[in-house]
């Protein structure tokens, strides 16, 4: 392996030859797991973005839900700082108050007065153009040179996206309107006549995959049929040591549910696989256009997910690792290839990572730390626990609180988007002598939370526990471990900017 000064000399050769700031593509998937072998299926990730890059071992969402965690990765910011604390409008997403305090503090605007050329394609926030959010296609958040947003949420066929403020419906023609790859095709393009200018270029693409409702594209359709969900140790656990939706409020899964969870988790990697064409077409574009050695490529993922474990068919916003982990890959300039970090990668991290790629000072405010020292392993310090948030945004109507889907044959919740009294803080911890997480659940859904109301607590050593089956917080021996979690917590939850490092 290079030294530190070795790679960091290449480093500034590069740019003192090359005359020029680093292009940053940022290739974003939704609901993508790690920890359920979601990676492994996609071959020309891991020849083009894995064994040419920097794989992040310990990556992670500080919100494990769609909105706020793109807040975060837009703003740099903990959810608490940027309050979109659901996907609803009334809990902030692309709510008045998003458009207020948030979008002249974007990764977008900012990269755009670094100099940058910038383009979006894809998904921005779930509830982008809708009627409820109070604007239409025709608003475009500053900073985009280039705006091609997905109106609402995640689908395949069937949408309206937003090109450059007009409303373009599309349909459900394969060839015309398959989502990942008009998003493809446009970023494509966007890459092409950018690469004419003088200019360096910030390209965001927001895949719809592999969400629900997670449709392949018709020579992806059926490739993974013998595949079945993982049956991990905590598949379908009966857990009477966890909060309530897992311990009271979900039913054990049946063969109906079995299979539900199957079919979904084989049209999660059939959709995968036109994000591997997307990657494949991407890295060619850029080859052919000679920018490749000048372009940082990052691979990432919104928050992870769950399909099955303890009971809960498919779904994130949960306090454990199938839905807090995420891949994080990143190839260009000064990173060694086909190597792995240990160090904790943060959703927040990822604006304020750009910002110093491209020699603009990171705003005090950001709360996220930039990547740029670990990408050149340059750093011996680094973070070792972050926190972790969630606010409940359940159903009241409903017996249990829940959103979500039930059964045609038992009636029970399936699929349980939310539920009431799901608000929780955690505290993630990982050095050379901890591995752990420890939880906070709260009676209330409030915003911001009330930090002693808590009804439930929930402590696992990831070292020893690595599926979270085993609640030791009544473990006496843990006591004084928790009791300093705790006042960490507390103390993250109020951070702002490098208080929160």
């Amino acid at each position: 392996m290079w030294s530190t000064g070795v790679v960091f000399c290449v480093f500034i050769l590069f740019f003192a030859v090359n005359g020029s700031k680093p292009n940053i593509v940022y290739i974003l998937t939704d609901d993508q797991d790690i920890k359920l072998n979601s990676l492994d299926v996609q071959s020309k990730v891991k020849s083009m973005l894995i064994d040419e890059g920097l794989f992040f071992d310990n990556a992670f969402v500080t919100t494990p839900v769609c909105c706020p965690s793109r807040s975060s990765i837009l703003t740099g910011k903990y959810t608490h700082n940027h309050q979109t604390y659901e996907n609803g409008v009334p809990h902030g997403c692309n709510a008045p108050s998003w458009r207020q305090l948030n979008e002249k503090k974007t990764v977008g605007y900012y990269m755009s007065m670094a100099g940058y050329k910038t383009g979006l394609f894809g998904k921005y926030l779930n509830n982008y153009a809708r009627p409820l959010s109070g604007m239409n296609a025709s608003h475009i958040p500053p900073g985009w040179s280039k705006w091609f947003g997905l109106v609402g949420n995640s689908k395949f066929y069937n949408y309206s996206v937003s090109n450059d403020g007009v409303e373009e419906k599309h349909g459900d023609d394969y060839e015309k309107d398959y989502f990942t790859d008009v998003i493809k095709r446009e970023a494509v393009k966007f890459i092409k006549d950018s690469t004419q200018e003088n200019k360096p270029f910030f390209v965001y693409i927001g895949t719809p995959a592999p969400h629900r409702p997670a449709t392949p594209a018709p020579q992806y359709n059926h490739t993974f049929d013998s595949h079945p969900a993982p049956r991990t140790p905590s598949y379908n656990y009966n857990s009477t040591d966890k909060h309530w939706i897992i311990s009271k409020g979900t039913p054990p899964m049946d063969g109906y549910t079995k299979t539900m969870v199957d079919t979904l988790y084989q049209d999660r990697l059939e959709t995968l696989l036109s994000v591997d064409d997307l990657v494949d077409e991407v890295v060619t574009t850029l080859q052919t256009a000679g920018v490749l050695d000048n372009t940082y490529i990052f691979y990432n993922s919104d928050h992870g997910y769950h399909l099955g474990q303890f009971k809960q068919q498919g779904e994130k916003r949960q306090p454990y690792e199938e839905n807090i982990r995420v891949p994080l890959i990143v190839r260009g300039p000064g990173i060694n290839s086909g190597k792995k970090t240990n160090r904790i990668a943060l959703n927040i991290d990822i604006t304020p990572t750009f910002l110093d790629l491209a020699g603009f000072k990171v705003p005090e405010d950001i709360d996220g730390m930039s990547l740029k020292p670990v990408l050149l392993d340059s750093t011996n310090l680094w973070r070792d626990d972050f926190l972790i948030e969630y606010y409940g945004e359940g159903d009241p109507t409903t017996g249990l609180g829940c959103r979500g889907n039930r059964s045609p044959i038992t009636g029970d919740q399936l699929f349980l988007h939310d539920c009431n009294n799901n608000t929780w803080l955690a505290i993630r911890t990982i050095n050379s002598k901890q591995n752990d997480i420890y939880t906070k659940f709260y009676l209330t859904d409030d915003t911001p939370i009330a930090v002693e109301n808590t009804y439930f607590h929930e402590y696992y050593d990831i070292k020893t526990d690595y599926w979270q089956v085993h609640n030791t917080y009544d473990d006496p021996t843990n006591k004084a471990m928790i009791t300093q979690l705790n006042e960490r917590v507390n103390k993250l939850y109020h951070c702002q900017g490098q208080s929160c490092h």
